[in-house]
């Protein structure tokens, strides 16, 4: 009996030895790695202010601006085209104007030339079957400056690609200011309607450019377009052209107004 309780005896004493070791052991790595934290952590922080300091803002004149609404070729835009060619060849004065529009038909603005069009289908729109395409009683009437077939066209996609209220950002580049490739086709869609024909509203026509060279020699034609010095703002029935167009009618008029 003795010697089983002298065994068990020395037995927990070298338990509690094996025990004692081990804690020591696991208290030594513990002050190591308590000794090296905060180098670690310097570490960690110098690297996370090193990244900072390389993310520097990119400087403004250097970020490249991308044309979020683009214009699609195969697409006729409402409020880049079919609105400016209504507005100048069928609002004006005395004919589908907002204050006294001829047969109470205003084609001023979306809305109205909407309810006169039944998207898809040709056959279904006034504005195409009894204006465009009446022979008898055309739209513009005879005598007023015509749209062309090309202009015609762009209505007759747009009626059958659903008359959406849509737009989009063209490209434009405000130091081009080439005549026949820029300036004409902003004329023509935006201004003949008005200023062409036998009889052009105030007496101002801008079929060609012998007629623009003389509308601005002899009207404030950068006022009209800007809305400035007490000018009515042109086109009538709009927000004005875009700051683009406009930028390029200035350069050409700076340059001398060029046949280019």
């Amino acid at each position: 009996m003795d010697l089983v309780l002298k065994a068990m005896i020395k037995w927990n004493s070298y338990r509690a030895s094996i025990s004692m070791a081990i804690l020591c052991s696991l208290s030594l790595l513990f002050i190591e790695s308590c000794k090296h934290e905060p180098e670690e952590i310097q570490a960690v922080v110098a690297e996370e202010e090193e990244n900072e300091s390389d993310d520097t803002p990119t400087p403004i004149d250097t970020i490249v601006l991308v044309n979020l609404h683009p214009c699609d070729s195969d697409s006729v835009y409402f409020r880049n085209t079919i609105l400016p060619l209504i507005n100048s060849y069928c609002a004006t004065a005395d004919c589908h104007d907002a204050i006294n529009p001829e047969q109470n038909l205003n084609l001023t603005d979306y809305s109205h030339i909407r309810a006169h069009v039944q998207p898809g289908s040709l056959n279904g729109s006034s504005i195409w079957t009894e204006g465009i395409q009446n022979t008898a009683e055309p739209m513009p009437p005879y005598g007023e400056p015509q749209l062309t077939a090309e202009q015609k066209n762009l209505i007759k996609q747009w009626i059958l690609q659903g008359a959406l209220n849509n737009s989009c950002e063209a490209d434009c580049n405000p130091d081009d200011s080439s005549y026949s490739n820029n300036l004409a086709p902003i004329i023509e869609t935006y201004c003949v309607g008005c200023h062409g024909g036998s009889n052009p509203s105030d007496g101002i026509s801008m079929e060609n450019i012998t007629e623009l060279r003389s509308a601005v020699n002899n009207n404030a034609f950068m006022d009209a377009l800007n809305g400035t010095n007490g000018i009515e703002l042109m086109p009538t029935n709009s927000t004005g052209l875009p700051d683009c167009y406009k930028q390029q009618f200035q350069n050409w008029i700076n340059a001398g107004m060029p046949d280019n």
